[in-house]
């Protein structure tokens, strides 16, 4: 296993030890403002470390088909467990509600059964440019929120106007990252249309 795929592996291991922190802390409902800032920092040393093997692996010729396969599977991981404990607090639902949390998980699984789907056939379907920038926003959205909480719970009451503002960045960066998982993946859905039907021409 080369050192791209061993980041990929370590990130879900990363992604595991997240997850059963946030099951052992009160952070998604507890009053401790450092709790929501870990949360929001280790998801993005997530972020950074999906962004290095990325890099690695295109820098040193490394590509494979288990991290083109792995990668995007932990990346969904991550933000699906992230999106989970957010819509069990209150506070969160704010600003990402129950339905927009089970229609972008949705969408996540969607598109990961189409391209195992289409590649089990033989047919490469690799990721989208629209896809890549839904991660983006994803990855600005999420610690956003948690950054509200943070500020929320420590020094928000003394500076109402700037609360104001990060959460209204929150609100924009959520709806933004919501449109462009739901358009990017009708945009999937009409790819691997094309693809399947292209691969079931006769020669």
């Amino acid at each position: 296993m080369n050192l791209p795929n061993k980041i990929t592996v370590s990130r879900f291991g990363l992604a595991l030890l997240l997850f059963a922190y946030l099951v052992y802390t009160d952070t998604c409902s507890g009053e401790d403002p450092w709790a929501p800032a870990l949360t929001g920092l280790s998801f993005m040393l997530a972020v950074a470390t999906d962004a290095l093997d990325g890099h690695l692996a295109r820098k040193w010729n490394m590509q494979t088909d288990f991290g083109r396969i792995a990668d995007p599977v932990v990346d969904k991981i991550i933000v699906s467990g992230l999106l989970i404990f957010l819509v069990s607090a209150p506070w969160s639902r704010v600003y990402i509600p129950v339905w927009m949390a089970v229609l972008i998980i949705s969408r996540e699984f969607l598109v990961s059964g189409l391209r195992g789907f289409i590649e089990a056939r033989g047919v490469a379907f690799p990721a989208r440019w629209d896809g890549k920038l839904k991660m983006m926003l994803q990855c600005a959205a999420i610690p956003t929120v948690f950054l509200v909480r943070t500020l929320d719970l420590s020094v928000g009451p003394a500076n109402p106007d700037a609360m104001r503002w990060v959460e209204g960045i929150a609100h924009a960066l959520v709806w933004g990252m919501f449109l462009m998982t739901v358009s990017s993946g009708a945009r999937y859905v009409m790819a691997a249309a094309q693809v399947l039907r292209q691969a079931e021409k006769p020669t």
